[in-house]
């Protein structure tokens, strides 16, 4: 199963059933779980892949991370089952020594994205083409970044979050918002996420009073997280958005974007 152009290290563990393309190269710190297709042209080291990992054409696993003055240490990038990372994308291990760059289990990462090191992907995060990821980005599970989105260091995108195309975060985007710009603006829930999660109608009622308080009311955060727990059920999805609004570091991604109810009512 593995092409006679490809150079696979004997020190890298590879499952048996594991396919390797022509001219991939595979590093001596290299584990490939059973199921791993590794495309033609791929460099690959320092990355532990679970079993079913799908990995694209002229793609750079587990190289160094783009740190001035790093001191070379042994450190990883870690895929989940059944994460699919598209061509031409580079994601880099991280810097600190036994740290991990993490792409959660059924991961999409579409062509030609970034995933810098230290970031953290939760299960089936959608990553489409294009987009950046600065150093230690945490990504909820199954958020959605759009195309040629260019996200801060540092930033959080909560779980179930919609980052639309071409979008500037600097900011933390709050868990099941919309949001959209340069710089990004909150624009209401991301219901079809709620819905098909089976988040349940008087929830996602709960977390739309909740938005408008929290995006809307121009509250400081910790007085909206206030106002929120005191007048608003506090279903399970609003406990976990106070919560990450009131940890935040970066401050919320918010702005005075217009919410578009009639195209997101419930």
């Amino acid at each position: 199963m593995i092409h006679p152009t490809a150079i696979v290290d004997p020190k890298a563990q590879i499952s048996p059933d594991v396919v390797i393309g022509p001219f991939s190269i595979i590093g001596p710190n290299v584990t490939l779980a059973k199921g791993c297709v590794i495309g033609e042209r791929v460099s690959m080291n320092w990355t532990r892949a679970s079993e079913g990992v799908k990995i694209g054409a002229n793609t750079i696993i587990g190289g160094d991370p783009q740190v001035y003055a790093w001191k070379s240490v042994p450190s990883w990038v870690e895929i989940g089952a059944g994460a699919f990372v598209n061509e031409l994308t580079v994601v880099h291990r991280s810097m600190y020594e036994d740290g991990a760059t993490v792409i959660g289990p059924e991961c999409y990462v579409m062509t030609q994205t970034h995933i810098a090191h230290d970031c953290k992907m939760g299960r089936e995060v959608t990553l489409t083409s294009f987009a950046g990821f600065a150093g230690h980005v945490e990504v909820g599970d199954f958020a959605v970044i759009g195309g040629a989105t260019a996200i801060h260091q540092f930033a959080r995108i909560g779980t179930m979050a919609m980052v639309g195309g071409m979008s500037r975060i600097s900011q933390d985007v709050p868990p099941y918002f919309t949001v959209a710009g340069s710089p990004a603006q909150a624009y209401g829930l991301n219901v079809y996420a709620l819905r098909k999660r089976g988040v349940k109608p008087a929830e996602r009622l709960a977390l739309k009073k909740a938005f408008h308080i929290l995006a809307r009311s121009g509250l400081p955060i910790s007085e909206a997280a206030r106002v929120i727990e005191e007048t608003v059920e506090l279903s399970a999805p609003v406990k976990n958005l106070v919560e990450f609004a009131r940890s935040s570091k970066r401050g919320l991604t918010l702005g005075g974007g217009r919410e578009k109810e009639a195209a997101q009512s419930d």
